[in-house]
């Protein structure tokens, strides 16, 4: 029994490198390695998120969910991060804001995957109260 629960928590941890949207989009085959398996990038994406943001961007921008937040709630974290998912939801940010989290639920969540199913990766953590 032990064994399961080892491997169910596991498999729930994400285990990634991040790349620069500027180095992924310089390859032919963009691709990040994903819980050590080859996780393809679809360009479509890539040149969706480079025409929407101002800077570099670090990919899979992280969907954390989290067992101690509210339930159906994702974390994102990052100032260029938060104005790309905030576009996409047509949410506004303030120009002058330098926000670095951004949180967002379920109908929202489906929205961004629907978007960027390749360039988003879920990250689980388990929170002790």
């Amino acid at each position: 029994m032990d064994k399961e629960i080892y491997k169910f928590l596991h498999n729930l941890k994400s285990n990634f490198k991040r790349k620069t949207l500027n180095e992924l989009l310089k390859e032919d085959k963009p691709h990040l390695i994903v819980n050590g398996q080859r996780h393809r990038i679809k360009k479509k994406e890539l040149e969706f998120i480079k025409e929407n943001i101002s800077k570099d961007i670090r990919l899979p921008i992280v969907l954390e969910v989290d067992s101690s937040y509210d339930s159906g709630t994702v974390k994102i974290e990052g100032i260029e991060e938060v104005k790309l998912i905030s576009k996409i939801l047509g949410k506004k940010v303030s120009l002058f804001s330098e926000e670095s989290i951004l949180y967002i639920y379920k109908p929202e969540l489906r929205e961004v995957r629907r978007k960027l199913p390749t360039t988003t990766q879920y990250l689980f953590r388990v929170g002790l109260n």
